[in-house]
């Protein structure tokens, strides 16, 4: 810039702005809007005195605005607007006597405008909207002072206030009041009848006896923070004292002479006895019928912003009412509204629902402490209150009375507090979900008690102390999962004892420490994850055979040796937690030579020679190198270690290597190094022969416009596995060893939507009796998630990118996400807080090179990426236990007709069923029960068919998920299937006769290939070519429902 410039006006700008702009004394206009700008506004800026013009609007800036800025007394234009602007605004800009415009809308600042403002007698422009918390006080004087400015923006800080009296009058028959001067009429509270404001404009006294008022307090009159007299004495009023009211510290409350009554819930009475002066009715509420419980509910849940609130406040029967469920008497059993955007509070009349079983509320908006009121509910069976915004500790009440529950989530909240004793009460809990609060103190040893729990996650709490012993009571418990706390000592003996015990996490828990216990191997684990504790494995032949059983583990081996040492990596390796090599490829050695004190001497000449079945099969002769030889391990630079890539045909299971160091003992005996790994006989190598990876790659082609690149694209990489670039992560960042892709035939979807196309890759695999996994791609554009993943499973949808690609393989070898950049399914037991890979890593590209280990996991959403030695070893451990078997030996068409039965939940949880298809497909049913149910039934009400199922997780999306089952059809079912239902914890969905969703499935008769996913598809005197447009070959079969399979159906 020129510093005798009078005018700067510069775009493309980026990085802070620098002290030095604080030379342009003579620069009366500085305009740097719609830049890059970062960092925080110096206060060299208030040396430029002759300004005035500055503009700094539509930046990145942050912090608070300097208070150095008074300086500029010329100043007549004041623009900061849409940045990050911080804290509260500087009183010392109120002596800029010329300033005509200020705007500093769209920052995050807060708390009221300075007094001093009101001496800005030239602002004829004030915006201060979208702000954190900034206000305008409500008092007269500054209500004056913005009119008169005349062009301004920006809240009252008594808005909300305002919003309360507003609806007290309508409630009340304010027209009707015997006096109601300056209500509604003028945002100065003090002026309105009754009404005394404190120094903001908040009211502080409300004093409306003897006025008139005939009608209800309204339920939120609790929110006038600032009231601490409230008298409303001598009126018609009637009804309920809001129990909003209670977040008040009011002095005095007179509600004598009125119909209104006090609710009797204890919460209620001890605020309402904590109150200096207190005149009332001395009447208590009589219990409110079912009616009256939800209608508080609603009101105190901002009811009138719910997604869904059909018949809610209406004469229908309040099974009518949506997400309730009554009995034959009409009393609530259910109250389900997840994912329905309630905020606020739950009233404690919500306890008087004497028959409710079922309270599920998780994935709203609600705050506040969890009412203890909902310890009265006797017969609640399960309570779902996740993911919302409850505060405060969990009421022991909740707890010592609920002795029928069964099922109890709470987690993803801000709880804090203890857990308490009276936990232990609650005898019929089978699931128990604390997770991600801040829960403190230790585990109560009362959790023994619940000896018919299956399920307890305290995970991703600040609980302290030992692992209670009385745990091992619990001999029915399947998953404990402690993991992410600050628990410390040993794991309790006792833990042997659990025997149904499958998985077990502790991880992250720094304060653990000691060998696991024997006991331990007694138990039948599938997953066993102790990574960032100081756990770890008894080194004993019969314990790590153990180990070896487990597909998911992290744990240290007790034993851990110094000195020189060697490993071979590929991807990634780890000396405490060894990562196994993958059978048939490249790997590098690293022999790490350490001297026992300091020495200019250099890194001596290695051999290493590898066996195989106790024949030497290949040396490595390593030459020495300029390097001194350092003190101690160093993993950072290939240059400390001596190296050599060793070719995959030596790479096999029962390697075993011998490493000689300074094999021509050139080096003085008196550095200590070692020369000779191991000390004896031969070091074993964990190398591991993988499964074929079989992958089937399906190109869906969108019907409003095909784009057939994408069968070219998956043709190419049908062709060319080992070489193709969208491969290139995959094959490198996963355990993959030999990989055989198909490319199926392109498949029409009349639908661009991931969750759709997901839907239908699992429909293919059931359909096709389908092996290994099925990639699903389309071109973009698509709608929705750009990866969609079954974890664990077969299906996987991924747009055409490596890293997409690989992410979602990776979560269907069941890897959760790396804790960066997501929130959604994470692995809790992932060792390294910060997503990173912790390891060091090896990419054999353009000559090797080493990847740090603060590169960021592929399962994470971060970059650069790698792969960690926790995801890797834990795929390749789950690949070799769980890769399934193939249902069939080809797609053969089958002789019997089979019912392809598909659907899933959507985000919020609700189930929903696909039309159902009559089908010549294997039969493909789940493999375990669950949650989840679907019945057929005959026009009477008779049971055809019914099985349970446990909803297949969909990692990458919105929470939505889906499922596909074959199941063969009994003789009868073409006359008698009249209805299909999908039932779940969160309601339940129905095909039946009146089902009209039209859809097309085209086959290929002679292949068994689908080809088509058609949603109210042509008429049907078209041909299945011309349906597709030509996408398709002619000859395909045409299967058509619209929800449950008509006669014709049958007949094919």
């Amino acid at each position: 810039m020129d510093r005798e410039a009078g005018e700067e006006f510069v775009h493309g700008l980026a990085g802070t702005i620098p002290a030095e702009i604080g030379s342009l004394v003579n620069l009366k206009s500085l305009n740097l809007e719609l830049n890059g700008l970062t960092g925080p506004i110096p206060p060299e800026v208030g040396e430029l005195t002759s300004l005035t013009t500055l503009d700094l609007g539509y930046n990145n800036l942050n912090g608070p605005i300097t208070p150095a800025l008074h300086n500029l007394v010329d100043l007549e234009r004041l623009r900061l607007a849409r940045n990050h602007l911080t804290g509260s605004l500087p009183h010392e800009l109120g002596s800029l006597s010329r300033l005509e415009e200020l705007d500093i809308w769209g920052n995050d600042l807060r708390d009221p405008i300075p007094d001093s403002f009101l001496a800005l007698g030239s602002l004829r422009r004030f915006t201060f909207s979208s702000n954190a918390n900034l206000c305008a006080p409500g008092t007269a004087d500054f209500v004056a002072w913005l009119v008169d400015i005349g062009w301004y923006g920006g809240p009252y800080c008594h808005e909300s206030d305002m919003e309360v009296l507003a609806r007290l009058y309508q409630s009340s028959g304010g027209p009707n009041w015997r006096y109601s001067g300056g209500w509604l009429e003028t945002p100065v509270l003090d002026e309105w009848y009754g009404v005394t404001a404190g120094a903001l404009g908040r009211v502080a006294t409300l004093d409306l006896s003897g006025n008139g008022l005939d009608g209800r307090l309204p339920p939120d009159l609790g929110s006038l923070e600032e009231l601490t007299v409230l008298r409303v004495n001598d009126n018609a009023l009637s009804g309920r004292l809001p129990h909003s009211l209670t977040s008040l510290s009011l002095v005095e409350l007179d509600y004598a002479d009125t119909g209104l009554c006090a609710p009797p819930h204890a919460s209620f009475q001890t605020w309402l006895s904590g109150i200096t002066a207190h005149e009332g009715t001395s009447v208590a509420c009589s219990p409110p019928s079912d009616r009256e419980v939800l209608v508080a509910f609603y009101e105190s849940t901002d009811g009138p912003n719910w997604i869904n609130s059909r018949n809610w406040l209406t004469d229908a029967p309040l099974g009518e009412w949506y997400g309730i469920n009554t009995d034959a008497s009409g009393r609530v059993v259910q109250l389900n509204l997840f994912a329905n955007n309630l905020a606020g509070q739950i009233p404690p009349e919500l306890g008087d629902l004497a028959t409710l079983e079922h309270l599920t509320l998780w994935r709203n908006n609600l705050s506040g402490q969890i009412p203890r009121e909902l310890g009265e509910l006797a017969s609640l069976i399960r309570l779902v209150l996740s993911e919302n915004e409850f505060t405060g500790p969990m009421p022991p009440e909740l707890f010592g009375r609920l002795t029928s529950l069964r099922q109890m989530y709470l987690g993803w909240n801000n709880l804090s507090g203890q857990i308490p004793r009276e936990l232990g009460e609650l005898a019929s809990l089978t699931r128990l979900s604390l997770t991600t609060n801040g829960l403190t103190g230790p585990i109560p040893s009362d959790i023994g008690r619940l000896t018919n729990l299956r399920l307890m996650s305290l995970s991703g709490n600040d609980l302290t102390g030992p692992i209670p012993s009385d745990i091992g009571n619990l001999t029915r418990m399947e998953a404990l999962d402690l993991a992410s706390n600050n628990l410390t000592g040993a794991l309790p003996p006792e833990l042997g004892g659990v025997s149904s015990l499958r998985e077990l996490a502790v991880g992250n828990n720094a304060g653990l420490s000691g060998p696991l216990p024997d006991g331990l191997t007694d138990l039948r684990l599938k997953r066993l994850l102790a990574g960032g504790t100081d756990l770890c494995a008894p080194s004993d032949p019969g314990f790590q055979a153990w180990l070896e059983t487990l597909y998911h583990r992290r744990i240290a081996t007790c034993a851990r040796g110094g000195g020189s040492m060697a490993y071979l990596t590929q991807a990634v390796q780890s000396r405490e937690h060894p990562v196994p090599l993958v059978a048939g490829e490249q790997a590098l050695l690293r022999v790490f030579v350490t001297a026992s004190h300091p020495t200019t001497a250099s890194i001596p000449p290695v051999r290493a020679r590898f066996y195989l079945n106790g024949t030497e099969r290949h040396v490595a002769d390593i030459p020495a190198t300029a390097t001194a030889i350092p003190t101690e391990l160093v993993e950072h630079s290939l240059l400390s270690s001596a190296n050599a890539n060793i070719p995959g045909e030596v790479v096999q299971p029962g390697l075993e290597i011998v490493v000689e160091i300074d094999p021509d003992g050139t080096l003085d005996p008196g550095l200590g190094v070692v020369n000779r790994i191991p000390e004896t006989g031969q070091m074993a190598v964990d190398v591991r022969e993988m499964p074929v990876f079989n992958l089937t790659v399906i190109p869906f082609l969108w019907s409003e416009d095909p784009d057939s690149s994408i069968v070219a694209l998956t043709t190419a990489m049908a062709a060319d596995p080992e070489g193709h670039e969208l491969f290139r992560r995959t094959r490198t960042l996963l355990p993959i060893g030999d990989l055989e892709v198909a490319a199926h035939e392109p498949v029409l979807s009349s639908s661009n939507n991931t969750y759709d196309l997901m839907s239908a890759t699992r429909a293919i695999i059931a359909l096709e009796g389908g092996v290994g996994r099925y990639l699903g791609m389309m071109s973009r554009p698509v709608r929705g998630a750009g990866g969609l993943a079954q974890q664990p499973g077969q299906a996987v949808f991924a747009v055409p990118h490596p890293g997409t690609i690989a992410h979602e393989l990776g979560h269907s070898l069941n890897l959760g996400h790396a804790p960066c950049g997501s929130s959604r399914q994470l692995d809790l037991s992932y060792p390294y807080t910060d997503g990173s890979i912790g390891s060091w890593g090896y990419d054999f590209r353009d000559g090797g090179r080493l990847i740090g280990p603060g590169h960021k996991d592929l399962m994470s959403y971060c970059g650069p990426a790698w792969v960690s030695d926790y995801h890797f070893a834990n795929a390749l451990r789950f690949r070799l236990f769980d890769e399934r078997p193939s249902r069939v030996a080809s797609l053969a068409v089958q002789e019997d007709a089979s019912l392809l039965l598909w659907g899933g939940t959507d985000a919020e949880g609700a189930p929903f069923l696909n039309p159902t298809f009559v089908v010549d497909a294997p039969a493909l049913l789940p493999d375990s029960a669950g949650a989840h149910r679907i019945t057929g039934r005959t026009a009477d009400g008779g049971q055809l068919f019914s099985f349970s199922f446990t909803m297949p997780e969909t990692a990458d999306g919105d929470g939505s998920s889906s499922f596909a089952f074959v199941l063969p059809a009994q003789a009868g079912w073409e006359g008698d299937l009249a209805s299909i239902t999908l039932s779940g914890p969160e309601g339940s969905a129905t095909l039946d006769q009146e089902t009209n969703r039209p859809m097309t499935i085209l086959r290929d008769p002679r292949s068994g290939q689908i080809r088509g996913f058609l949603r109210d598809p042509a008429p049907a005197t078209r041909s299945a070519a011309d349906a597709v447009g030509g996408a398709v070959v002619p000859g395909l079969e045409m299967l058509f429902s619209r929800g449950i399979p008509g006669a014709g159906a049958w007949r094919q």
